[in-house]
């Protein structure tokens, strides 16, 4: 039952993505930029490990996942990781 409800709210974030993606006046640079936050977001949790105790894999998935949803994309991750683990 949760893994329908963590797969619903995942296809809601990615349809707000898209919204919002797409009310934009430039979307590519818009998707460009919220993928480099994401990325980065990952990398301050890698970076901040010593001090929270938080670390997240570094796999093709993960960084797929950071870079096409951005920061919220990373704090699903950071979600799931913390359900499952």
């Amino acid at each position: 039952m949760t893994l329908y409800i963590l797969a619903f709210l995942a296809v809601i974030t990615i349809l707000f993505i898209v919204y919002k993606t797409s009310k934009s006046p430039h979307p590519f640079w818009r998707a460009v930029g919220s993928s480099i936050s994401g990325i980065l977001g990952f990398i301050f949790v890698l970076i901040s490990y010593n001090y929270t105790g938080i670390t997240l894999p570094i796999n093709l998935i993960t960084l797929s996942i950071s870079s096409l949803l951005g920061v919220p994309g990373v704090g699903l991750l950071l979600l799931l990781n913390n359900m499952v683990f």
